[in-house]
This record gives C-alpha cells, sequence and structure tokens, in this order.
C-alpha cells in the first residue's frame, strides 16, 4: 500500500495539472511550456576595422567569468536607458582596435540548429570607439 501511495504522491502533479513546483513532487513546470522560436539576446560585440564582428566574452564585459552575469550587465544597461554608459566602460577597458556595440539579436532557434546563424534583426543600443568611449 505504501509504494503505491507514494508512486501516486510522484504522479500526481503531472495528472492533476497543477503549476505546483515544489520537489520530489513536481512537474517541472519551467520545462513544460511552449518557448517562443525567436530567442532575443542582449550583447556587447567587438567590430573590427574589416568589419568583422566578434561577440565579447564575460571578462570584457563585466570583468568577470560568469556568463550569465556579463549578460544581465548588458541587459540591465539597455533596460535602464544607460547602454552607451556601458558601452564607454567597456571601450575604455578593451584593449583592442575598432568599435564596441551594445546590441539586442534575434535568433530563430530552428533555424540556428540547421546552421542558419544569420539574426533574424539586430538593434544597435550604443555604439562608441575602442579605447577611447567616443561614438564613431
Amino acid at each position: 500500500m505504501g509504494s503505491w501511495a507514494l508512486l501516486g504522491l510522484l504522479f500526481w502533479p503531472a495528472l492533476s495539472g497543477s503549476e505546483i513546483d515544489s520537489l520530489p513532487v513536481s512537474n517541472y513546470p519551467m520545462f513544460a511550456h511552449d518557448r517562443p522560436r525567436i530567442s532575443r539576446f542582449d550583447v556587447a560585440v567587438h567590430i573590427d576595422g574589416d568589419g568583422i564582428e566578434r561577440r565579447l566574452d564575460p571578462f570584457e564585459v563585466g570583468g568577470t567569468d560568469q556568463p550569465v552575469q556579463a549578460a544581465m550587465t548588458v541587459l540591465q544597461a539597455i533596460r535602464s536607458g544607460r547602454p552607451d554608459a556601458l558601452c564607454k566602460e567597456i571601450a575604455e577597458s578593451v584593449h583592442v582596435d575598432g568599435t564596441i556595440e551594445v546590441v539586442s539579436v534575434h535568433y530563430d532557434t530552428i533555424a540556428w540548429f540547421r546552421s542558419e546563424r544569420e539574426p533574424v534583426s539586430r538593434k544597435v543600443h550604443a555604439r562608441c570607439l575602442a579605447g577611447s568611449g567616443d561614438s564613431p
């Protein structure tokens, strides 16, 4: 009897359609919903003199080795209306020639996994000359 009760308890969230997410009794709602096909990424990029774009690594963006923390730095700068300040800060700290941009790019996630890596859209929030912090 006890085994059946335990199994019933484990499967109850999935069978009831509940949005409860508390382990060990969970239907994992964070994974149970459809995600949009188009995903947005807020990033800082370096564009060299030949026009080749390279996404800046977390250390170049926020002085950290944590990608999520660097991504949040960019997102917060955009949301707070301060992408120019972040762009200048990055431009003054990197040791490269070219342009720094703070951008939002949208990718079709299905196409991405088919090796179609061009963004669906790209919005530049700020642009600075690397090393000087000036606008180009």
